[in-house]
């Protein structure tokens, strides 16, 4: 199967599996965004198709690859028990919040919730350039660049999004017009952002021209340029509902269109890592059984992802779904538990994806040849 030959390719699945899953996601995100700006009325839909079809089949994988795994079960049993613990958080801060009457714990707590997302996502993007960089033999400067560069830019624009945006400067008790010189200054920044990625794109192509592009087009397409496309393309046009109840209602479309090329990575991951587990595992099981049937997979994910979208709505995420009150005891429970659910992926991924120290990984991500990996 091409699959197999990854390592010899240079792509982490075979050329259509990346460019379907890598490449290509960043394509399908620019059209919805462009469909939500065309038609604001779509906004709601994509954002229930997003969440049922990309971000809860997601988190399943995450779960699937290691709950479902005996192998991984016993390996990572400290783990996989004790990271249940990111659910106390939120229940700590839902606590307080109720018996002082006072939303600052669970505003708190959701801007770390923002912050932690965000750096997630950040460090997604970067693995998935790393292993564009092994297939490539980037120089080790090369490498150091890329890696500033992503982070640099990716925060110096969550920054400005979060700033500049007049429904953000409210959220912060900001007023919503700033005086010229900061709405200058902020201007300034953001065609210094997107001068900088043009420049460095040059830089790199000049610098190393016998480089293949893979990594530098991943850099600049789906982990940079789309994720300034949802916060300064389709972002500044938000809300694009009527009345939005919540930030996260008033930034639907963005939300999707940067979560799309999210989800979209982290499935092409663990399906090419399941494939390359399982391919030749006859057992029974249900994990090798998702691992070599992934669409099977996948349509398993789509139909447990129905209560993902039950608990969007009981916390009250969903316009004109609102079985509780809003900001009632029971929608806040429900509104951390969601994060609770979210902080137990972020620390799974941060410890499940370790190549340097896991040869069995380097293999599942085409990173070394078959005979390399544990039996």
């Amino acid at each position: 199967m091409a699959w197999k030959s990854a390592a010899e390719t240079g792509w982490i699945g075979h050329r259509r599996f990346d460019l379907v899953f890598f490449f290509g996601s960043a394509l399908v995100a620019a059209s919805v965004g462009a469909l939500a700006l065309a038609v604001p009325g779509f906004v709601v839909p994509l954002f229930w198709a997003f969440l049922l079809f990309v971000d809860g089949p997601h988190l399943l994988a995450t779960w699937a690859r290691t709950y479902l795994d005996a192998a991984e079960r016993r390996r990572r049993r400290r783990l996989l028990v004790g990271s249940f613990a990111w659910l106390l958080p939120g229940l700590l801060a839902w606590l307080a919040a109720h018996l002082t009457h006072s939303r600052a714990p669970i505003d708190l707590f959701l801007l770390f919730a923002t912050l932690w997302s965000f750096h997630h996502a950040i460090r997604q993007f970067y693995g998935i350039l790393a292993i564009y960089q092994h297939h490539a033999r980037s120089a080790l400067v090369a490498r150091r660049c890329d890696r500033y560069f992503l982070h640099g830019i990716l925060w110096l624009a969550f920054g400005l999004f979060s700033f500049g945006h007049p429904q953000n400067r409210s959220l912060f008790g900001f007023p919503q017009d700033f005086p010229r010189w900061i709405s200058m200054a902020g201007m300034g920044l953001l065609v210094t952002l997107g001068v900088s990625v043009v420049a460095y794109g040059m830089f790199r192509r000049l610098r190393f021209p016998d480089e293949s592009s893979r990594p530098l087009l991943f850099l600049l397409g789906p982990a940079i340029g789309l994720q300034l496309y949802a916060m300064f393309v389709v972002g500044t046009f938000e809300p694009l509902i009527p009345r939005p109840e919540d930030p996260e209602q008033a930034f639907m479309a963005s939300t999707s269109v940067g979560g799309i090329v999210h989800g979209m990575n982290y499935l092409g991951i663990t399906a090419i890592v399941g494939l390359r587990r399982h391919g030749q595992n006859t057992d029974g099981s249900i994990a090798a059984l998702l691992g070599r049937r992934p669409l099977l997979a996948y349509g398993v994910f789509v139909v447990i992802s129905l209560g993902y979208l039950a608990l969007n709505a009981a916390r009250g995420v969903l316009p004109g779904i609102t079985p509780f009150p809003r900001q009632s005891a029971i929608a806040d429970l429900f509104l951390v538990l969601y994060w609770g659910i979210f902080f137990h992926h972020y620390y799974l991924d941060q410890h499940i994806w370790h190549v340097r120290t896991d040869e069995t990984l380097r293999f599942e991500l085409g990173l070394q040849a078959a005979e390399g990996a544990r039996a």
